[in-house]
């Protein structure tokens, strides 16, 4: 029973492992669309309008970024 249980979580690391290689380009994702917003949101004219776009694509580029280191170390401590 321990072999069974040893096999299937080896199978569910490769998996993921071999899913997280090809997810490696998504992060990229939010922060591209993230600075799009970010210099749209700039350009605006009204100012409180102005804020909101910048506090809402600044959070989504970090988010982007984390989700990067976060791919990158998991990938790394294979």
């Amino acid at each position: 029973m321990d072999n069974k249980e040893t096999d299937s979580m080896r199978m569910m690391r490769g998996c993921m492992t071999g899913c997280m290689k090809a997810c490696r380009w998504c992060p990229f994702m939010p922060i591209i669309f993230g600075v799009a917003l970010f210099l749209l949101g700039y350009y605006l004219d009204a100012e409180s309008v102005r804020l909101l776009w910048l506090v809402f694509t600044g959070f989504m580029v970090l988010m982007g970024t984390m989700m990067l280191v976060m791919v990158n170390v998991f990938l790394r401590g294979e």
